[in-house]
């Protein structure tokens, strides 16, 4: 997954929670701040301490992928189960389930799965979509499949597979922007793929298949 691109994407976006977090330990240490202030700059710190930790987790699971080493252990697990269990932001896009699919078998690492569920549904690929399509979760053949349609940025259009192989444009992007490569190399490393496809009305069709447990 590493390109030299990256590199200095990575460092920029390291920096950026810096500035905030030494001005708020100046002012802290300056004692001429209010109460009021004070509480501010604490939770100043813990919202960019919160986010540079992202950031250097995001970089670990890549460093990681490059290895082919994301999964720690395989155990059995049902892909619909962590569907009903995942957790994701309040406005992530919305599960939906084949009522005629009550169990979809794996042998995968649950942490990760829940990882490349929870990047499906809160991904976004233009500032303009408000309200987020939802991830379909299906059995096709041995296979399960979750697949969603995203309205996108005109830049991805004549070639969506780039979504799966760089960091997405900072205005998108959520810590280092590497969602989609991550969530391609959960994919992989179960034996299974994922893949980006334009369809008819122009939006960005994502799908990942995993093998089930036969």
């Amino acid at each position: 997954m590493t390109h030299p691109d990256w590199f200095h994407r990575v460092a920029h976006d390291l920096r950026d929670p810096l500035s905030p977090l030494q001005t708020a330990v100046y002012l802290l240490r300056s004692g001429e701040i209010s109460g009021e202030e004070h509480a501010r700059m604490l939770e100043l710190i813990e919202r960019q301490g919160v986010r540079l930790a992202g950031m250097i987790d995001e970089l670990s699971d890549c460093l990681r992928a490059d290895r082919g080493r994301l999964l720690t252990r395989r155990t059995d697990v049902d892909l619909v189960v962590l569907a009903s269990l995942g957790i994701a932001r309040a406005d992530a896009a919305p599960m939906r389930c084949d009522a005629s699919v009550t169990s979809l078998p794996m042998l995968g690492d649950d942490s990760r799965l829940l990882q490349l569920l929870r990047i499906l549904r809160e991904l976004r690929l233009s500032p303009e979509e408000v309200l987020p399509a939802p991830l379909f979760l299906e059995r096709d053949g041995r296979n399960a499949r979750l697949h969603r349609r995203l309205a996108c940025s005109r830049e991805f259009i004549d070639d969506p597979t780039r979504l799966l192989e760089g960091p997405l444009p900072a205005a998108l992007a959520q810590g280092l922007g590497l969602q989609l490569p991550l969530a391609g190399a959960i994919a992989r490393e179960h034996d299974g793929g994922m893949r980006a496809e334009v369809e008819a009305d122009g939006s960005v069709a994502l799908t990942a298949e995993l093998p089930l447990r036969t």
